[in-house]
């Protein structure tokens, strides 16, 4: 294409030998100060058109003008319409099934700080439900529970939104991640977990397997709570027990080697005799030494308190071989009592005293740290149940279409303002 341009200038100052021209040309003449130079002004000024042609300016500018209208075609218009196809006639509708839960303790308490340590508590185990039903865990126990690569790889669905049956299990995650909806109300502590799928049946199904993977989860994270907060008092219990029977099992022992159920309270019940022999003994020595003052010695009296006395000291001389020092006895019996025997007695006498005090202590602390986890338990309080959904939520057309044009123009305009910058620094 080719245009043409018209200037307008003086015939004057354009022809060659003109006086304009050469009055250009030529430097100015001063005049004198007084002098007035008459100034002859042409009856009629005529002006002469004169044209040339400019080459490829609108031609370039119209190119440029076309270049961007199909740039913004391609860039913005072709995407949208092909989006509003693909949602409007060839997008799979889906299902949404969701329940709703709360994490919460097994009891409740009236003490505010026990109070905010199960809140605090309770939010985090709400926080690891929802991080487990999008993890790696969660997608291999719902597949092998529901088969769930099968259901979300069907023919019904459309070529872009099913799953790959050859897929991965990386890739597994991923598209469950964009089938699962999970939010969590810090102030309520409700969680809600949306399950998407490409029927009711298959939607609620999925549902009701999470469902039960997280309650098993919560009750495995109470189980692990409970039995770490008993192991250090199960521990201190046994240890403290199997003392105790060394204790007995060595006091059981002792008791064999001496034939005697208690030793201590039967050497006792020996001295206490002893010391009443000796009694008896001065006694009677004492009634014999005043009769012989006026009595013939060989008289019957004098001669039974003569046997009583010498009974008496027999008796007194065994029960102090019996409960003597060196631990000798002199009967095959070996019936004897003495100092060692004592105060080993009494050392064991000692550990069982103090082995039962301390059984009964970890004891004590163990059924109060039962009571306590058995309290500190947790458990998945569900209250909305999976549902059989009616009405396909997704795609949503009309929203999808608007959200593929907003892009495609933020796309546009960015690729746009990337060219100029690139085009005036060149």
């Amino acid at each position: 294409m080719k245009s043409e341009g018209s200037l307008v200038r003086r015939l004057d100052e354009v022809r060659p030998g003109s006086s304009a021209s050469v009055a250009r040309s030529q430097p100015p003449v001063p005049k004198a100060p007084d002098q007035r130079t008459p100034v002859a002004v042409p009856a009629n000024k005529k002006k002469t058109v004169v044209t040339y042609k400019v080459h490829g300016v609108v031609s370039k500018n119209g190119l440029q003008q076309w270049g961007k209208w199909l740039f913004f075609f391609i860039a913005v218009i072709l995407p949208t319409i092909a989006g509003g196809i693909y949602y409007a006639l060839f997008a799979s509708p889906q299902y949404v099934s969701e329940f709703r839960f709360s994490v919460r303790p097994n009891i409740s308490t009236s003490s505010t700080s026990a109070a905010a340590v199960d809140t605090m508590l309770a939010m985090s185990n709400s926080y690891i439900v929802s991080d487990y039903v999008a993890s790696r865990d969660a997608v291999l126990a719902l597949d092998k529970a529901v088969d769930l690569k099968k259901l979300y790889s069907t023919e019904t669905a459309d070529f872009l939104s099913r799953l790959d049956p050859d897929a991965s299990v990386e890739s597994m995650i991923s598209y469950w991640n964009s089938r699962i909806h999970t939010s969590y109300d810090i102030t309520t502590g409700i969680n809600v977990v949306e399950v998407s799928a490409f029927s009711p049946q298959d939607a609620q199904r999925i549902a009701m397997a999470l469902k039960l993977l997280c309650e098993k989860l919560v009750n495995q994270i109470s189980d692990d709570a409970r039995k770490s907060q008993m192991e250090f008092a199960k521990t201190e219990l046994d240890r403290s027990e199997a003392r105790l029977k060394a204790v007995r099992a060595e006091e059981t022992e002792m008791r064999t080697n001496q034939k005697s159920i208690d030793t201590r309270k039967e050497a006792d019940g020996r001295i206490q005799v002893n010391v009443k022999l000796r009694g008896d003994l001065a006694a009677l020595q004492s009634q014999y030494a005043s009769l012989t003052s006026y009595m013939d010695p060989k008289s019957p009296r004098l001669s039974v308190m003569k046997q009583q006395i010498s009974a008496l000291q027999d008796q007194i001389a065994q029960m102090q071989n019996q409960v003597g020092s060196d631990g000798k006895s002199d009967d095959a019996g070996g019936d004897t009592l003495n100092a060692q025997a004592l105060t080993r007695y009494d050392q064991i006498q000692t550990d069982v005293e103090i082995t039962s005090k301390l059984y009964e202590s970890s004891l004590t602390n163990y059924e109060t740290a039962r009571a306590q986890a058995n309290n500190n338990q947790i458990y998945l309080a569900t209250y909305v149940q999976p549902g059989l959904p009616e009405i396909a939520t997704y795609p949503r057309a009309f929203f999808e279409t608007f959200l593929i044009f907003l892009s495609s123009c933020g796309i546009w305009i960015v690729l746009t303002l990337v060219y100029y910058s690139i085009r005036d620094h060149v």
